[in-house]
């Protein structure tokens, strides 16, 4: 449809309303689905040994990548 063409009298658009603010209560998308954290899972593990995990992966990984460079 081209800027000089008009529309017919059935076929025109509504003028649309604003819509209304949302209230503050709802505005965030996650209020309300937070649940508190159960107290066994804060003692599940101590704070060492993820940290032990991680520095293992990392050794693993810098040492492949130093033998693919001196096998290289």
């Amino acid at each position: 449809m081209t800027v000089d063409q008009r529309l017919p009298v059935d076929e025109r658009p509504v003028p649309v309303s604003r819509p209304a603010e949302t209230p503050e209560c709802e505005a965030s998308t996650c209020a309300g689905i937070s649940t508190p954290e159960s107290v066994e899972l804060h003692t599940a593990w101590p704070g060492w040994i993820p940290l032990l995990v991680i520095a293992v992966m990392v050794v693993c990984c810098v040492g492949f990548a130093v033998g693919r460079i001196a096998g290289w």
